[in-house]
């Protein structure tokens, strides 16, 4: 019972420390050199060792087949409340009357990344980081604050899901407007807490956010060579 405990102890630890990294935006000093390579080993890592929970609680598919539905429902969400509501309406309204236009830097930093080396960062989107982004953000923090404070972790949650999209361009590169983005990524941090909450089952977010990350590369994809 005390090695599971401890265990139990690293992987939080672990699971913190990766979600810091993550949102601090730090990473991006480390360069190409042994930094960059221990950052990405670390990724590896923290999925490897939280993939027995993630199974654990796909098994609840088993017990509660219904919960597939939620599935469709979720993507249907994002599409509308996400994509259309926020990314199409009030962002663009947003940009035009601060004397801009739309424009998303996390999105053409990832569209850069995938022509630069299309195979592995492909995977790195559509699959590996919302694996890893629904270990940090839902199984990890907002599991550790729900049990004391549900609204705030829906909010705290939701806040530093954003800001790790935007705090490159935002905050290092100097280009405030891009705060503007943060309001669809919080939306759908919403959207997949919300199904989080209610299934207790991360294979659910998971499932959601691949699809869309991997609906929105194709979609860029088309574009370019289109």
């Amino acid at each position: 019972m005390k090695e599971n405990n401890a265990f139990l102890i690293v992987k939080r630890i672990l699971c913190i420390f990766m979600l810091l990294l993550y949102v601090s935006g730090v990473t991006q000093f480390f360069g190409d050199g042994i930094f960059s390579l221990a950052y990405l080993l670390l990724m590896f890592a923290v999925v490897i060792i939280m993939f027995p929970d993630i199974l654990k609680e796909g098994k609840g598919f088993k017990d509660k087949p219904k919960t597939l539905l939620l599935i469709p429902l979720g993507i249907l969400l994002v599409f509308l409340l996400d994509q259309t509501l926020m990314q199409n309406i009030v962002q663009p309204f947003i940009w035009k009357i601060s004397g801009g236009t739309k424009e998303n830097a996390n999105t053409e930093k990832v569209f850069e990344m995938i022509r630069n080396n299309p195979i592995f960062m492909v995977f790195l989107t559509c699959v590996f980081g919302p694996v890893l982004e629904e270990v940090l953000y839902r199984y990890t923090l907002f599991g550790l604050i729900g049990k004391k404070n549900k609204p705030a972790a829906y909010i705290i949650t939701a806040l530093l899901f954003g800001l790790q999209h935007v705090i490159d361009a935002g905050v290092y590169g100097g280009d405030v407007r891009q705060f503007i983005n943060i309001g669809s990524y919080m939306v759908f941090s919403f959207i997949m807490s919300g199904l989080y909450s209610k299934t207790k089952n991360l294979c659910i977010p998971i499932i959601i956010h691949i699809t869309t990350n991997s609906i929105g590369v194709a979609m860029m994809l088309l574009q370019y060579f289109n």
